[in-house]
């Protein structure tokens, strides 16, 4: 039996594969792997709603890290 995490990264997955998203995927070269793993931090705190803002800031962090990391590497 799925859990509701694995549900929900279905979903995301198949929102993914549209192809107006895989437009601005590729338009924009984001990475899906990336997406994926931020899409994650959000699953971790979504049973708790009072935990929405540190979810969002999670997930911004993460997004963020990987951007300068990236920008870094690229130097």
């Amino acid at each position: 039996m799925k859990s509701l995490n694995d549900s929900l990264r279905e979903e995301f997955e198949e929102i993914l594969n549209k192809d107006n998203y895989k437009e601005v995927i590729e338009e924009k070269k984001l990475e899906l792997v990336v997406l994926k793993k931020a899409f994650d931090t959000l699953l971790k705190y979504k049973t708790d709603s009072d935990a929405i803002e540190k979810s969002r800031t999670e997930f911004e962090t993460y997004l963020i890290n990987h951007i300068k990391t990236n920008k870094n590497d690229n130097k």
